[in-house]
């Protein structure tokens, strides 16, 4: 007891041998513990092992993402049954016919309206202008033109039917304005083959190109030309309406 006493004072701790045991123990666990923690060994992968783990990641990264598309497109259907449960059905149009209803009272018969009709004045064919002639029926301003220069060229029209001469002019059109044209001016613009220039008497639509050229071919070497025997001698088969607008 006295030697004890005396190594605690001096301060040191004395211990028995089981105590030593265990302190080594404890001691020598925590070195242990440090050199793992200090020294633990780095776990290497292969390149294929990498790969696999990467792989895997992705597949499960996929299905997630699959999922949560899932989950979206059913919130959408749910959404959508219930708003239009929720919407109120609209009320349907009425349309109001503005038309009076006739009465009923004279059982199916109708009451009935005239026409209006366009009056269509009475023309006559050699003194009527373009803007004139477009009030007859199926006659436009082109059509009423050409009427009007086709008449100028010729020097006025001796028959109806010489409108069929013109450029459009089909038997349709023709009926449709017959019962409102007539010729009664007897004045006929004529042509001279023996005073008229060349290019006067090529502007006739019944006289073509050699036919002039032997006209004046024929007054320049053998004098003027005096009837119509002499003239369709000159210039051979003609229109034979040519002879109403022939002067010497």
């Amino acid at each position: 007891m006295k030697q004890r006493k005396k190594s605690i004072n001096k301060g040191l701790i004395v211990l028995n041998k089981g105590e030593r045991i265990a302190v080594i123990s404890l001691l020598t666990l925590i070195a242990i513990l440090l050199a793992f923690s200090v020294f633990r060994p780095v776990i290497k992968l292969t390149k294929k092992e990498r790969m696999a783990f990467h792989n895997l990641d992705s597949l499960i990264a996929i299905q997630e993402e699959a999922l949560r598309k899932e989950r979206q497109e059913a919130e959408q259907k749910a959404n959508t049954v219930t708003t239009t449960k929720q919407e109120p059905e609209k009320p349907k149009a009425t349309y109001h016919d503005s038309k009076p209803k006739t009465s009923q009272h004279s059982g199916s018969e109708r009451k009935s309206y005239p026409k209006e009709t366009k009056s269509i004045p009475i023309l006559d064919l050699n003194q009527a202008d373009s803007t004139a002639l477009v009030a007859l029926p199926q006659i436009g301003e082109v059509m009423a033109s050409r009427i009007h220069r086709y008449r100028s060229r010729l020097g006025g029209f001796v028959s109806m039917e010489q409108l069929y001469e013109i450029k459009g002019m089909d038997t349709a059109r023709f009926e449709a304005i017959k019962p409102y044209i007539v010729l009664e001016a007897n004045e006929i613009t004529k042509i001279n083959v023996n005073q008229d220039e060349f290019k006067a008497l090529l502007r006739h639509p019944y006289l073509e190109y050699e036919q002039v050229k032997a006209i004046v071919n024929h007054r320049e070497r053998k004098g003027f030309i005096k009837d119509w025997t002499q003239l369709e001698s000159i210039i051979g088969e003609a229109n034979p309406l040519l002879k109403e607008y022939v002067g010497y």
